[in-house]
């Protein structure tokens, strides 16, 4: 008669999302049924956050990028009382501390509470103060919130207070605000929004916890273990079973000696190791696939947001910049939205209007050349630059010392004449008055607008298009840098071939880290054969011409010199940014702002420090 070999099938926990049940011993909805965590769901979450460093790091990140540099009043409309008014409410309720506590418990919960108190008259809220979300309880109803101060460890708290939920139309003494972000498959507890990646999160931190063990315990224990006294009853089985994963089982035990006591060799049991002495190395393997599934369920697409450096991958400002601005429009907006509208609301209870708003973060500043600042930067600024003392600031009312003199007139417009680009007026393309410069980027990113793609949106489109092609992977700042545009134009150029059906973006693996990539379709291909960007021999310059909105002729008896000699040679001369900034520089003189000299605009007291010509920007074909 053959032997018989009976074995255990070892059963390992899976992951479920948490069963939120009415049972008749309890006013309030369970929140989560589970054994270990029962109607302490939300403290299960605080366990996840508290012991995995990535999934807390994630979450530390997005509650400071959903902050951003705290809470402003939108000036849209608004006359000083009203303004006043709307920043006097975010004060006067600690609006900004409460903006903190809300957006964390929104990332760990989806969802948050807070206290409202109405003061005597119950007509303005008197109040707010942040609730602990894992706290509460709600009926089937959603209609009361029941509040135990010490959490809910038994199953029937000493202390619960039953404290009804917010409704403007029937306002109580206190309330609770309960938010929670809409979830179409749970209807009275909010579950969170890395739902998908917990079991990971978990598995993170015990990870975490079987290296710390390890070293603690000094040896490898992965083994298969034979009993040769019998067969034993299944309930016996059951104990043997529970006794070894109770005293050996889960990362608390990774590495410990077993010992067995026996009388003779015959009766004791067979140990044969299983994984030899390589876990450590499946377990950096497992964490590698751990950190990418974390990053998927928190829909990150770029880790170095939030401090976490992928192996292998080196990320550039500009990949960084728009990483940042990917996920503001996809993630973080929302978020912000979700809780301003409760700001708001709480605000339009008091007669305060709807304008409360979050600044945001600033992102990743992009690098300008030196010739590109000082053409934009005051005289004092150029000289805090490079550490010297500011001049005595000029006053603000002109006198005739300010006006230009013909000598300094004549010898600008001289340097003007010997250099610049000669031209006729049929090499010109097109042209164009602009504002003047207000900000580092203008100098050299508006430039790009015309730059090689005229005025044509589809060449230009088909221009960015071609880049991604030769490399998926360019970041939008990268573009905008070689094509001399602004990172909103190639943007709108993204967007407009996504809608073509030219362009997909896509998430791939990259050395083992996501990264973002551009996909030009079949549809895209075909595009690029038929439609050519612009010869690259176009190039950008200025002219000196009469302002926009100016009537009367370019020049009259009052024209003074400088404008004079500059708009005749504007009849067939043009001049780079370079040109202008430079002769701005060696002349101590900012041609860009201040021109001619002072203008007081007929029949009234508008005095400005410039006169009635401009600069206009041309596109010139070289």
């Amino acid at each position: 008669m053959s032997e018989r070999v009976s074995s255990i099938n070892l059963k390992f926990a899976a992951h479920h999302a948490p069963e939120m049940k009415v049972i008749p011993s309890s006013k309030w909805v369970l929140y989560g049924t589970d054994k270990d965590w029962r109607n302490r769901y939300p403290d299960y979450l605080i366990d996840l956050y508290n012991t995995s460093a990535k999934h807390g790091a994630i979450v530390r990140g997005k509650v400071d990028y959903i902050v951003g540099r705290g809470l402003k009043v939108k000036k849209d409309g608004l006359n000083t009382i009203k303004e006043a008014e709307t920043q006097d409410f975010i004060k006067s309720m600690d609006l900004d501390r409460l903006l903190d506590q809300v957006a964390l418990d929104v990332e760990l919960f989806n969802g948050a509470a807070i206290e409202v108190i109405y003061n005597s008259t119950r007509k303005k809220i008197a109040k707010l103060s942040h609730v602990s979300f894992n706290k509460c309880r709600l009926d089937k109803d959603g209609k009361v919130v029941y509040y135990s101060a010490d959490g809910w460890k038994k199953s029937q708290p000493d202390n619960v207070d039953v404290i009804p939920t917010f409704n403007v139309n029937t306002p109580a003494e206190k309330s609770i605000l309960y938010l929670k972000v809409y979830d179409p498959t749970k209807a009275v507890y909010p579950l969170p929004s890395y739902i998908g990646a917990i079991p990971y999160i978990e598995l993170d931190g015990e990870i975490a916890n079987f290296h710390l063990n390890g070293i603690k315990n000094g040896f490898m224990a992965g083994t298969i273990i034979n009993f040769f006294n019998g067969q034993p009853t299944e309930e016996d089985k059951e104990k043997i079973e529970q006794q070894i994963i109770d005293k050996f089982g889960g990362s608390d035990n990774a590495n410990k000696v077993l010992l067995t006591f026996n009388d003779t060799k015959e009766q004791g049991p067979e140990i044969n190791q299983l994984s030899g002495n390589d876990l450590d190395k499946r377990f950096d393997i497992l964490n590698r696939t751990v950190e990418k599934e974390i990053f998927t369920g928190h829909r990150i697409v770029d880790p170095a947001l939030f401090g976490i450096k992928p192996e292998g991958i080196f990320a550039t400002r500009n990949q960084i910049r728009d990483s940042y601005e990917l996920f503001q429009k996809t993630y973080v907006q929302a978020r912000q939205a979700f809780i301003l509208d409760a700001f708001n609301n709480l605000a339009g209870v008091n007669g305060v209007p709807k304008n409360i708003d979050i600044e945001q973060t600033e992102p990743i500043a992009q690098e300008f050349s030196e010739m590109t600042l000082v053409s934009v930067m005051t005289r004092n600024e150029i000289r805090e630059r490079v550490g010297l003392p500011p001049l005595e600031e000029q006053p603000t009312t002109p006198t005739d010392a300010q006006f230009s003199s013909q000598e300094s007139d004549i010898r600008l417009a001289q340097r003007f004449a010997e250099c610049g680009i000669p031209i006729n007026q049929n090499q010109i393309v097109g042209a164009h008055h602009f504002t003047a410069y207000t900000s580092l980027d203008d100098m050299d990113a508006r430039e790009g607008e015309l730059m090689a793609y005229g005025f044509s949106d589809a060449a230009f489109d088909m221009a960015v298009l071609d880049a991604l092609k030769r490399n998926p992977s360019m970041g939008m700042s990268e573009i905008a840098m070689t094509l001399k545009t602004t990172i909103e134009a190639v943007q709108a150029a993204v967007n407009r071939s996504i809608g073509s059906g030219y362009l997909e973006l896509q998430i791939t693996d990259v050395i083992g880290a996501m990264q973002r990539v551009a996909k030009v379709t079949n549809a895209g291909e075909t595009a690029l054969k038929a439609v050519k960007p612009l010869s690259t021999s176009f190039g950008i310059a200025y002219r000196y011409v009469l302002g926009a909105g100016v009537s009367g002729p370019e020049v009259m008896d009052t024209t003074r010199d400088f404008c004079r000699e500059m708009v005749r040679l504007s009849k067939s001369r043009v001049w780079t940014q370079a040109d202008i900034t430079r002769i701005s520089l060696s002349e101590d003189r900012n041609v860009w702002q201040r021109r001619g000299g002072f203008w007081t605009r007929r029949g009234t007291n508008d005095t400005t420090h410039y006169c009635r010509h401009a600069w206009e920007r041309v596109l010139i074909q070289k």
